[in-house]
């Protein structure tokens, strides 16, 4: 097995993980999120220009939910509850 297909079953692994052991959507979010940048960032000497590329609308879709998921908790606490 090369890195590629260590790195893709790690992934793959740490999403299956993170959506059987987590009962919110937004935290199994957030738990892909962490485990791909970890993943692109061990792996980085090992994916080629055009891996990295393939991975970049991914890692920004991601960053673009996290900060939905931020600014929504923020809204949370400063009206003083949940919606």
């Amino acid at each position: 097995m090369d890195v590629e297909d260590y790195m893709l079953l790690f992934l793959a692994l740490w999403v299956i993980a993170s959506a059987i052991l987590t009962k919110s959507v937004d935290v199994f979010l957030t738990l892909s999120l962490i485990g791909l940048l970890v993943t692109l960032e061990v792996g980085n000497l090992f994916l080629n220009r055009e891996q990295k590329e393939g991975m970049k609308p991914l890692v920004e879709l991601l960053i673009l939910l996290f900060t939905i998921i931020v600014l929504k908790k923020v809204y949370e606490v400063l009206s003083g509850g949940a919606p």
